[in-house]
């Protein structure tokens, strides 16, 4: 079996907002979809919250993922 290491890339959170703020100063859709497309970030609400950290509390569904054909 593969080293976790190997193919699991931990992001970072202050990364993750920055990101986001970034998304949200895009003047138009298309620069936004852009922005998204390059960082795989979009903003969300609950980025408002100080304490809200996307990366440790998000909850990856392993069977929605293969059914969607995100994970193999």
């Amino acid at each position: 079996m593969e080293n976790m290491d190997d193919w699991f890339i931990t992001q970072n959170s202050n990364e993750h907002r920055q990101n986001a703020l970034g998304w949200r100063r895009c003047n138009s859709d298309a620069s936004q979809n852009r922005f998204a497309k390059q960082t795989g970030v979009r903003w969300s609400e609950l980025l408002r919250l100080p304490y809200f950290d996307p990366i440790m509390f998000t909850i990856v569904d392993p069977m929605h993922c293969l059914f969607l054909g995100i994970a193999r």
